[in-house]
């Protein structure tokens, strides 16, 4: 195998990976940890090799046959474009912890006191995270996972019951 054969990049994060050649080539991302299989992938380009092979065993298709490629692209700019904008108006905006990309503020999750019972840890003497607390909602615009980060304002609970001498001054 040579050096060209050992590298691939990931559909998904676009990270190039190096395969081991005593290993083989890898089933997963390690980054993005998803497939790197054909599963869930399209080819949009062959080697001449394969568009012979392939143009051999297939009739001719009608241009109707084709998908509008403009079309799928112009669908994935304004995407872009829209993403951009709503990142832009964010305070704060979270990486992905799966493929890094910046992710879009969803809302806010109010937890309901039913099925949650604080911890007091025996050396603050209090819980720190009380029922009713407020979780910011995020999701990746890429890989579309779902995260939730504790409100602005249950952070600074949180850091006055771990951190009481602080309490009365401005941060």
């Amino acid at each position: 195998m040579n050096e060209e054969e050992l590298k691939t990049v990931c559909p998904w994060c676009q990270t190039e990976i190096v395969w081991d050649p005593e290993i083989g080539p890898e089933e997963e991302c390690p980054h993005c940890y998803n497939e790197l299989s054909d599963y869930r992938s399209i080819r949009l380009g062959a080697d001449e090799e394969d568009a012979d092979e392939q143009a051999d065993e297939q009739p001719a298709a009608a241009p109707d046959d084709f998908p509008d490629w403009e079309e799928e692209d112009s669908y994935t700019d304004e995407y872009a474009e829209a993403v951009r904008n709503v990142l832009d108006t964010q305070e704060e905006a979270p990486e992905c912890s799966a493929c890094r990309e910046l992710m879009l503020h969803g809302g806010t999750q109010v937890t309901a006191g039913t099925g949650y019972t604080p911890v007091i840890p025996g050396p603050v003497g209090n819980a720190f995270l009380n029922p009713g607390y407020k979780l910011n909602v995020f999701v990746c615009p890429s890989c579309f996972k779902v995260e939730t980060f504790l409100a602005e304002e249950d952070r600074e609970k949180l850091l006055a019951v771990l951190n009481p001498s602080k309490e009365g001054t401005d941060n």
